[in-house]
């Protein structure tokens, strides 16, 4: 149950794109997938999306945003993976308020993880804020499992990010973030953090192409163990090709 390892490459992309997109197609290479700490490949993996925003709401009713991503393993990990093929394939959207206070953005929103070689689903549900503060990006995101093999389990994420103007058409940024896990089944408490540095670059008014590297830190070892399919992975780089229409 994944989604991108959260660096600012996302933001830094979306920058580097036309601001009027409505809708946006990426093609990531990374080095290894690794979602909230834990490793799910330690190799190679591309990770193909795309996202639709605006879906004809008028403006100041707030926006809607649809999107599926897909991770395909290009290392077998161990000899425990299949390659070539579809490991997971999301599918989420989310729903942003109006803008109450400026700078504000206050989202709901659902993803299904669903898992082609087989598993059953994981479902979640989120609620979050995020706020812009003397060109700083700050967020508070709570995550709730109500689907699935982790049914009840609770993460709260908290995230700060800054992205700059390097050159024309070339932007930079770096962000962190920190994940704390209420488990039902499993250790509760502080279970990982990132530290990421991204920049972009836009080809044109519809492409881009970026790259990320991110370092994973481990919170309590009691709540993310050591491991494989655990705390096995410590950095990832990222390259990304993203279209904007």
């Amino acid at each position: 149950m994944k989604k991108m390892i959260t660096t600012a490459v996302a933001a830094g992309l979306a920058g580097a794109m036309a601001a009027s997109a409505d809708v946006s197609v990426t093609a990531d290479f990374a080095s290894a997938y690794v979602f909230r700490g834990y490793t799910f490949n330690d190799g190679p993996v591309i990770q193909p999306g795309i996202e639709a925003s605006g879906l004809g709401v008028p403006e100041g009713y707030g926006s809607v945003t649809v999107g599926t991503w897909g991770n395909i393993n290009l290392d077998d990990y161990g000899n425990t993976l299949d390659t070539s093929e579809f490991s997971e394939v999301d599918w989420y959207g989310s729903y942003s308020l109006p803008t109450l206070v400026e700078g504000l953005d206050l989202f709901v929103g659902y993803c299904e993880y669903t898992y082609p070689l087989g598993g059953v689903a994981d479902k979640e549900v989120n609620v979050g804020a995020g706020f812009e503060v003397a060109g700083v990006s700050l967020g508070a995101t709570i995550y709730r499992l109500i689907g699935g093999t982790y049914v009840g389990d609770t993460w709260y994420e908290f995230s700060a990010g800054y992205s700059l103007d390097l050159a024309e058409g070339l932007t930079g940024g770096v962000a962190a973030d920190a994940r704390f896990v209420d488990s039902v089944g499993g250790m509760s408490g502080f279970n990982d953090y990132t530290l990421g540095a991204d920049v972009s670059y836009a080809l044109s008014d519809v492409w881009s192409i970026g790259a990320s590297l991110t370092y994973i830190g481990q919170g309590d070892d009691e709540v993310l163990a050591d491991g494989m399919y655990g705390y096995d992975t410590d950095v990832v780089g990222m390259i990304s090709l993203a279209a904007g229409f």
